[in-house]
């Protein structure tokens, strides 16, 4: 475990069994959370579709127009959506995320002189690493999103 950067190992001090057992819960949870998505999640069917996609995510999440930014620091009205834009996203995110992160590790190991030329050029790749995951999972939040906002039908008209 000596270099280990996990922050459970580095300040916590825990050792193989806990990062295996920290794994197995958060890939459990992951995993529930993507079943849901599957099988019992239905998206919100909505009486007036909004022009803007962020109008649509906000009216998802907060039930209104304009409130997307309280993501940054609040939960949502509609933790169901949540959780299974959620599981969705996070599925895909781990999938990328490991990818990315088997490749570096794989080239570090190895000592693949182009990756050298590219670790000299930006320093500090795990910078680099970290930016691509944030943007992996905005990208799938995007598509989960977007994806809802095509199948929802027009605008209707409410009946008298």
């Amino acid at each position: 475990m000596a270099g280990e950067t996990n922050p459970l190992t580095r300040f916590l001090g825990v050792g193989w069994t806990g990062l295996i057992i920290v794994n197995v819960i958060i890939v459990s949870l992951i995993l529930a959370c993507y079943y849901y998505y599957l099988f019992h999640y239905r998206p919100l069917a909505m009486i007036n579709k909004p022009e803007k996609l962020l109008d649509f995510a906000s009216q998802l999440y907060f039930n209104e127009k304009g409130k997307l930014h309280r993501l940054l620091y609040k939960m949502p009205v509609n933790k169901k959506v949540f959780t299974a834009h959620l599981g969705y996203v996070m599925v895909w995110f781990v999938i990328v995320a490991s990818f990315l992160a088997t490749f570096h590790n794989l080239c570090q190991y190895y000592n693949v002189s182009f990756y050298n030329t590219y670790r000299d050029i930006v320093g500090r790749p795990l910078y680099v690493l970290y930016g691509l995951f944030i943007l992996a999972f905005l990208w799938f939040q995007y598509k989960v999103i977007k994806k809802e906002y095509d199948e929802t039908k027009g605008p209707t008209k409410i009946p008298s």
